[in-house]
């Protein structure tokens, strides 16, 4: 018997991938994820090196958020196609929030700066500060402009400029 295919308990399967046994307990009972092979005996489930691909890449689908279900239709069905389709999916996803995120760390880094500012200001004097050139969006609206209207508006104004 090779090497590969001799079954590993299910200690020694999730210790391999880094993993708590009961995730793939818990993938086993939703039937995501099955051993092996089970001990009729008793119930001891048992992994071969041959499911290693498989967990790897339902590891690296919940990595990416990737609900259970979405998981589980795409076991059923799966294919390079609709891994592919998937992987764009979420990385168009993850750059969302990366720009997201991204803006929010300028944010906090103005607000931390301002912070600075302020801390080393003398309060008692009235002095003039430089700043840096900021963008001021603005939009046509009169007063049947919906406040849902003015919102569209200014966030297709805010990306064409793509200010954030």
């Amino acid at each position: 018997m090779d090497k590969k295919s001799r079954l590993l308990t299910i200690g020694q399967f999730a210790a391999m991938h880094g993993i708590n046994k009961k995730t793939l307990m818990w993938y086993d009972e939703i039937g995501l994820f099955k051993p092996a092979a089970v001990n009729p005996e008793n119930g001891y489930r048992c992994y071969n090196y041959h499911q290693s691909p498989i967990l790897e890449t339902i590891l690296l689908l919940r990595e990416l958020d990737v609900s259970i279900q979405e998981i589980q239709d795409f076991m059923q069905n799966r294919s390079a196609g609709s891994l592919k389709n998937l992987l764009e999916d979420k990385i168009a996803e993850l750059d969302l929030r990366i720009t997201h995120l991204q803006a929010v760390r300028s944010t906090l880094c103005s607000h931390h700066r301002n912070m600075s500012t302020l801390l080393t200001m003398d309060l008692s004097e009235i002095s003039i500060i430089e700043r840096e050139a900021r963008c001021l969006v603005t939009v046509p609206i009169d007063r049947e402009t919906t406040f849902e209207e003015e919102v569209e508006l200014i966030t297709a104004e805010t990306e064409k400029y793509r200010l954030g």
